[in-house]
């Protein structure tokens, strides 16, 4: 009778430590699942991912929600050489040649506000260009002087000596490089 006694006594003895280690281990579960859903929440962060999206800018610069000001006045009109070509009338192509993701839409984007009008985006053969380079078809010459002095606000500029076939689709062909 004791040792019926004895096991019935070490059985229940046994439950209290089981159930124990079950909550130990129930609370680990829970603090791995909320390290998981901090450590997406971050990832997505850094990422720009889902809601946090809206404060990443280009190139993963923080976006300012205030807007800024132009140092100059929009309004006038600063005499240069690129006010006197239409900037609408040659075809651009702007080619990424710096090996940094979004380069060449950035471009893109940055000669349309200026009026010029971009007809396709890609990658260079390479990703070895240093400064930007132009390249024009015969008859566009008259576009090199307002382009040179549009792209020189932001990038190093170089014109290249070839020259686009005539059957090529795009009139100017700008490779832009790290510079």
């Amino acid at each position: 009778m004791d040792e019926q006694n004895n096991q019935a006594t070490g059985s229940s003895a046994q439950s209290p430590i089981y159930q124990e280690s079950q909550e130990k281990n129930a609370k680990w579960l829970w603090l791995l699942i909320v390290l998981i859903i901090i450590g997406a929440l971050v990832f997505a962060f850094f990422r720009g991912i889902g809601p946090f999206a809206q404060f990443r800018g280009e190139k993963g610069e923080t976006v300012s929600p205030t807007p800024q000001t132009a140092s100059s006045p929009i309004s006038e009109p600063s005499p240069s050489p690129s006010a006197e070509v239409d900037k609408s009338e040659p075809a651009i192509r702007v080619l990424n040649g710096s090996g940094e993701e979004g380069v060449a839409s950035s471009v893109k984007d940055f000669l349309e506000e200026l009026g010029w009008r971009v007809i396709s985006i890609g990658n260079a053969q390479s990703y070895e260009f240093d400064n930007t380079t132009i390249i024009l078809k015969e008859g566009f010459g008259n576009f090199e002087s307002a382009l040179v002095a549009d792209l020189s606000e932001k990038y190093s500029v170089n014109v290249g000596s070839d020259t686009l076939e005539a059957s090529d689709e795009a009139d100017i062909e700008i490779t832009v490089g790290t510079k």
